[in-house]
């Protein structure tokens, strides 16, 4: 096998995305397009793991077209990680589309649906090609564009009031980022992006703040990071549930692959900068799991669950980022290069739990017709195949073993653990990393309790009322297999976590450019594959002994005793009452408006009374900093429009001003 095999199949994915979106806009032929949308994503993705198991050290360049704006499409080992992750997933996403848009294909244009889906996964995987900042820019901007078209493909009023919302704050922080790389690149367009580091060293300190703050927003309102994440729980729900499943999945990720390769290339970071990180990173995870636990909406709890998972990504390469400010000991800069490396392992779980959960809310709205939680229940009696692989993909999202979610912040106290036995930081630098710590313990907690709500109210007990649909569960398989496979894709990354984590942390100064001698901050000695194998063999030793000494017993079933009175679905939990505890703890960081109102029945008799109770929520964010923004940007606008009087003296005015503005800042 050799490099230019490799490039080829990279070139051939990219001409069958191509092509794929050719048949689905031009030919009208939808499932064809989602056919071959699937075969060529399955395509890269073996590819992808070709590339990672046979030239993981070496940087492939695909083409030198210097005619095109310099593009010259180039991939290692962080872009090679995202690709192949991009594209697995993406090929299991394109397999419930087949049903999913089949189902809405009059809620959807599925023409149009599955030719902006090609779009946006090119637009991702072609960040991850790129070579210099306009490229990345270029590529970036397709991947936004084409998912603000999906945000609003029912064309509703909130759907398109959320997909512009998106709009303006993805294009924000593509001007932020371009600001940051014009910084960096003294106002050259084409700056390479192998020579940030060399371009970093010859700023001034105000210059490289200036630029890392315009790239921690760029990509932090991209992950959703708090206070930039205003779009997310507004958009993600009111796109295609298989569109939510690949921007909370999947592009959030390419934020997460931008961050890591501008802001750990930069030389002379000062400590502030990782502190803001951290402060953002673990703002965000503490948002982002309160709102989950509190959501009645499906989509929108899992879009809260989103921002959480991003804080808790963010905080780690922040803690990472702190660590090579504090140090340049061979011994910090590998334990910095590992909490990457947990970092990008828990950013591939996450695309893959994540992505399960948005499908599966897609299956079970489907079912209720409505997002409300409130609505559903004891779906799990009806569609059993289904209910396993989202208890599967509940359970996967849960930091726990043996799921591969649980070593990501696993490999974060463990180097804690390491540095408390070193003397190589300060106690300011220990007080700070313990403090993320113990707050991503309690994050962690509350993440557990979102979602066992979440799947308990949905999935068990008693259906809650006669809305729901009862059709075979045979007919949707294309929707519930490729949830169960990313299921056990994050089974199968906790089993091989140890092997996976190795051999990334093997790499490590290729992901960060942070290079370092092998020290002690490596990883521990506990067996990833033990940790799967003891649950399950005691289970399995348990089911035996139970069936050898009470196989005989016999039981009479009976239904559920309540006084004699009938058991219905009013009597079970509902979301707003199952998160009661939590609301009362954290009120006053919560936006709740709760109203109680009460009338006599009869005038007369003031005892016998109708009380009718609401209680709703809102962003404290959206309230308190958005709104005020937008009342100023509004009255600002209301001044200035003034100045279009509609005559043409002044619109010619404007471009000379506007010309000679140039010219001062180019001369």
């Amino acid at each position: 096998m050799t490099i230019d095999f490799i490039a080829f199949g990279f070139f051939v994915y990219f001409l069958g995305l191509f092509f794929s979106g050719v048949f689905a806009l031009f030919g009208g032929q939808w499932r064809k397009s989602a056919q071959l949308f699937v075969l060529v994503n399955v395509l890269g993705f073996i590819f992808g793991i070709l590339y990672l198991t046979n030239f993981v050290s070496k940087e492939i360049v695909l083409g030198d077209w210097a005619w095109l704006f310099q593009f010259s499409p180039t991939i290692n080992l962080l872009s090679g990680i995202f690709f192949t992750l991009i594209a697995g997933v993406s090929a299991l996403v394109g397999v419930y589309s087949m049903r999913y848009l089949e189902l809405y294909s009059e809620t959807y244009n599925p023409v149009l649906t599955q030719f902006l889906t090609v779009i946006f996964v090119f637009g991702m995987q072609g960040v991850f090609f790129a070579n210099n900042s306009l490229a990345f820019l270029f590529f970036w901007e397709m991947m936004s564009i084409a998912s603000f078209f999906l945000v609003m493909a029912d064309r509703s009023e909130s759907s398109v009031k959320a997909a512009f919302l998106y709009f303006i704050m993805t294009h924000l922080g593509a001007s932020a980022i371009l600001g940051g790389f014009l910084i960096l690149g003294n106002g050259f367009l084409f700056l390479n992006l192998a020579d940030i580091a060399v371009a970093s060293q010859g700023l001034s300190p105000a210059l490289l703040g200036l630029s890392f703050v315009l790239f921690l927003f760029g990509f932090g309102s991209k992950a959703g990071l708090v206070p930039f994440h205003v779009w997310l729980p507004e958009a993600h729900p009111e796109a295609p549930s298989n569109i939510s499943a690949m921007m909370s999945g999947l592009m959030l990720k390419v934020a997460v692959y931008g961050f890591i390769k501008v802001a750990f290339a930069l030389v002379g970071l000062p400590a502030w900068a990782a502190l803001v990180v951290i402060g953002l990173g673990l703002l965000s995870a503490m948002v982002g799991v309160l709102y989950a636990v509190i959501e009645r909406d499906m989509k929108r709890a899992f879009a809260y669950s989103s921002i959480e998972n991003m804080g808790i990504i963010f905080t780690i390469l922040g803690i990472a980022l702190y660590l090579l400010t504090q140090s340049s000991n061979d011994n910090i800069v590998l334990a910095s290069n590992v909490l990457v490396v947990f970092a990008i392992f828990h950013a591939i779980n996450h695309a893959l739990f994540k992505t399960a959960l948005f499908l599966s809310s897609g299956v079970v709205i489907n079912r209720f017709h409505s997002k409300r939680l409130e609505v559903m229940g004891g779906l799990a009696k009806i569609m059993p195949f289904f209910s396993f692989a989202f208890l599967l993909a509940i359970l996967a999202s849960m930091p726990l073993p043996p799921f591969g979610t649980f070593y990501g912040e696993w490999g974060l106290i463990q180097n804690v653990i390491n540095l408390l036995h070193s003397s190589f930081l300060n106690s300011t630098a220990m007080l700070i990393i313990l403090g993320s710590i113990a707050l991503i313990g309690l994050i962690s907690g509350l993440a557990i309790f979102a979602m066992v709500k979440i799947f308990g109210i949905s999935m068990l007990g008693l259906v809650r009322g006669d809305h729901v649909e009862k059709r075979s569960e045979k007919t949707d398989y294309l929707l519930s297999v490729p949830i169960m496979i990313l299921g056990f894709g994050v089974v199968a990354l906790g089993i091989f976590a140890k092997s996976i984590i190795a051999w990334l942390n093997g790499y490590g100064e290729l992901l960060t450019t942070a290079a370092a001698e092998q020290g002690n901050f490596a990883l521990s000695n506990l067996s990833s594959a033990m940790v799967f194998l003891v649950p399950v063999i005691s289970l399995a030793l348990i089911y035996v002994l139970y069936k050898f000494f009470d196989g005989n017993i016999t039981e009479r079933k009976y239904q559920t005793w309540d006084c004699g009175q009938p058991i219905d679905a009013s009597m079970q939990y509902s979301a707003t009452a199952f998160s009661g505890p939590i609301r009362f703890f954290f009120l006053h960081l919560l936006g709740r408006d709760k109203v109680l109102k009460s009338k006599a029945v009869i005038e007369t008799n003031p005892w016998i009374r109708e009380y009718v109770f609401s209680l709703s929520f809102s962003s404290v964010w959206k309230d308190k900093l958005y709104q005020p923004i937008a009342a100023i940007l509004n009255l600002l606008a209301q001044r200035l429009k003034v100045i279009q009087g509609g005559r043409i003296q002044y619109y010619l005015l404007f471009v000379l001003g506007t010309l000679i503005v140039t010219l001062i800042m180019v001369l």
